[in-house]
């Protein structure tokens, strides 16, 4: 037991280590970035109006700030959370004014903000900036899941604690002969499913780029449900809930995803734990308990503006009634939220959403999907609320984002995923195999360097290209599934981005922005094509040389999940040095040179990249399909 207490106090510390980098890089970002580099981030959000005041619980001065929709397909507010420390700033007079405050609720195009003391007299009348200075909620529900683990007091959780900590074997169950759901699962999904059903307490899927583990993952809830099982669904990110959310309201199940409609995709708004309360019948008597509320904060400002004096006693009373109805809306609002989501047969929630709105009892079984992406501490979040765990990912892509160098080295960077990989017997854990994705000649170096070779095309696939698009054009470019376009000896080369602190390479980027607009040209619809990179410098170049919104150009970090038709890749190291800085992690190359399905270009310069083992593998691979091009093909001399 000494060596479990010692792994979770551990694990704690680095919560601490983690959180204090991140409050750090926040705060340095917010001093050093322009607004609008802010702002691209997600982190800043300019042009709001306070349009309403409130008073929340203990008497905090609540503010509502809004941004007019100008037909914008994400909120503003997307990257924001309910929890969030922000800084909101406005000019009072000739001042500057900045007041540091908590997200108390997010929508669409709305947001409120607990403010952390008194604001100064006067509602702001100008426009108001607000910046994100980090996260609290999420830090303190991994700190609070560490501690029950440790604790042990749920039999379920601590069994499941010990096996996770290699104390003891899992469990496996005689089941039936099944009848799938999806008749069209491969024989290596069937097998998933069938090691995931029969597993007593955890099973591990691992799914490599394209091979259907969201499908796998489907079949297993559909399976659960019919057995009477209640069940969460939960992903580090609000792009791998919608996944799972989209694909089981196909299937007909009820269900309810939990979070902030802001975060979500408007075609599944109808399904969140919001969008059903408001339906409820029960929603009519909180509305009238708001309603009364709202009336008595506007008599109270009404006197304070008419400067009418009332005594401490009434003053005292107003408020207390005030808060009276915002407790007794609240606490409806929270019992009609338990009943819907005891209710459902599958609730869907980010790892670090889930709230005590879901502590009613354990889940028979949790689904972790991208289960590689979330570290150790964050993992426990919604394990605590478990007797049951699927998990799926794939640890030869992107790893959890970390911001302390110090924490990642000390253990932080190894998930729960990859330690229990390693523990766990091999009937507990399936690789799927067959993919839907890539053409074979795409897939195969990812398949030799990362899965030992044992991916396989499916045949619906396997030898596709871009010529076979509809009304595209038979060019050199659209009749290969790979081309490598090699910048050796064109002067190319990278230069370091002070204000970004991150790389570009003009050169390449006018050459990607060259190949993308000669593929547009032989009739690839600009929505089948990604120009992707690992440098966020370079992706703000693109979008400038582009200087067109339809084609997009994004990070690899932030692609990851998703796929085009045809992928552009800038590698953008060239240098006499030979150095490639965080290309070093290949797992990242190994995400992005799996999201194209037909065509997959790569620029880089081989000169540099291939001091590097991996690359100069990937070059050989280049050359034995004869896909090795020269940058001068495409440079007009």
């Amino acid at each position: 037991m000494t060596v479990t207490t010692n792994h979770f106090n551990h694990l704690l510390d680095l919560v601490e280590t983690e959180r204090d980098a991140e409050r750090e890089e926040n705060q340095r970002k917010l001093e050093r970035l322009p607004v609008q580099e802010r702002e691209a981030m997600g982190k800043t959000v300019t042009r709001l109006v306070v349009t309403a005041e409130d008073v929340g619980v203990g008497g905090h001065a609540l503010w509502v700030l809004s941004r007019p929709s100008h037909g914008e397909e994400i909120s503003p507010f997307q990257a924001f959370n309910q929890g969030d420390v922000v800084m909101l700033s406005y000019l009072n007079g000739s001042e500057t004014c900045k007041l540091r405050g908590t997200l108390y609720d997010v929508d669409q195009f709305e947001i409120t903000v607990a403010l952390d003391s008194p604001p100064p007299e006067g509602r702001p009348q100008g426009k108001c900036q607000l910046d994100e200075l980090g996260s609290e909620a999420t830090y303190k529900r991994m700190k609070k899941a560490l501690e029950a683990v440790q604790k042990g007091d749920k039999k379920p959780l601590a069994h499941l604690r010990d096996l996770f900590m290699g104390e003891g074997r899992p469990g496996i169950i005689d089941l039936p002969v099944l009848e799938f759901f999806n008749p069209r699962l491969n024989q290596y999904q069937k097998e998933a499913v069938q090691r995931a059903l029969a597993a007593r307490e955890v099973a591990l899927v691992h799914g490599p780029p394209g091979t259907g583990k969201t499908t796998v993952l489907i079949e297993i809830i559909r399976q659960s449900v019919e057995e009477g099982y209640r069940v969460l669904a939960s992903a580090p990110s609000n792009i791998a809930v919608d996944n799972m959310l989209e694909k089981l309201l196909d299937a007909g199940l009820r269900v309810v995803r939990t979070g902030h409609p802001a975060r979500i995709l408007d075609s599944l708004r109808h399904s969140t734990l919001s969008a059903q309360l408001l339906e409820h019948e029960g929603q009519a008597q909180i509305r009238e308990l708001d309603q009364r509320r709202e009336l008595l904060v506007r008599q109270r400002a009404r006197r304070k503006d008419h400067n009418r004096r009332r005594s401490w006693e009434e003053t005292r009373q107003m408020d207390a009634e005030i808060e009276a109805l915002w407790k007794q809306a609240r606490d409806m609002e929270y019992g009609l939220s338990r009943r819907i989501l005891a209710e459902a047969d599958v609730v869907l929630a980010t790892h670090g959403g889930i709230s005590k709105q879901l502590l009613s009892k354990p889940f028979d079984l949790l689904i972790m999907d991208e289960a590689s992406q979330a570290t150790e501490p964050l993992s426990w979040v919604p394990i605590t609320q478990a007797k049951k765990v699927v998990f799926a990912g794939d640890p030869l892509q992107l790893p959890p984002t970390i911001y302390s160098e110090k924490a990642r080295k000390e253990g932080l960077g190894l998930t729960l995923f990859e330690r229990l990989q390693k523990i766990l017997p091999r009937e507990f854990q399936t690789l799927l195999r067959v993919q839907y994705r890539m053409h074979e000649t795409i897939m195969g170096f990812s398949s030799r360097e990362f899965y030992k070779g044992a991916l396989v095309a499916d045949e619906s696939v396997r030898r596709h290209t871009a010529a076979g698009l509809p009304n595209v054009k038979k060019t050199v470019l659209t009749q290969k599934p790979l081309v490598y376009v090699d910048t050796a000896g064109t002067g190319f080369e990278e230069r370091w981005n002070d204000l970004l602190e991150s790389r570009e390479n003009e050169g390449e980027a006018k050459l990607a922005a060259q190949l993308a607009r000669e593929l547009h040209a032989s009739g690839i619809p600009v929505r089948h094509l990604a120009i992707l990179t690992p440098y966020v410098a370079q992706a703000r170049l693109l979008r400038t040389i582009f200087n067109d919104r339809h084609f997009e150009v994004d990070s690899i970090d932030g692609f990851q999940g998703r796929e085009k038709e045809v992928a552009i890749i800038s590698l953008v190291r060239s240098n006499e040095k030979g150095e490639i800085g965080f290309l070093d992690d290949t797992r990242r190359m190994n995400v992005a040179m799996t999201r194209a399905r037909r065509l997959l270009i790569v620029i880089g310069d081989s000169a540099t990249i291939s001091r590097h083992p991996f690359y100069d593998d990937f070059l050989t691979y280049v050359d034995e399909h004869k896909a090795h091009h020269s940058a001068w093909e495409w440079i007009k001399t």
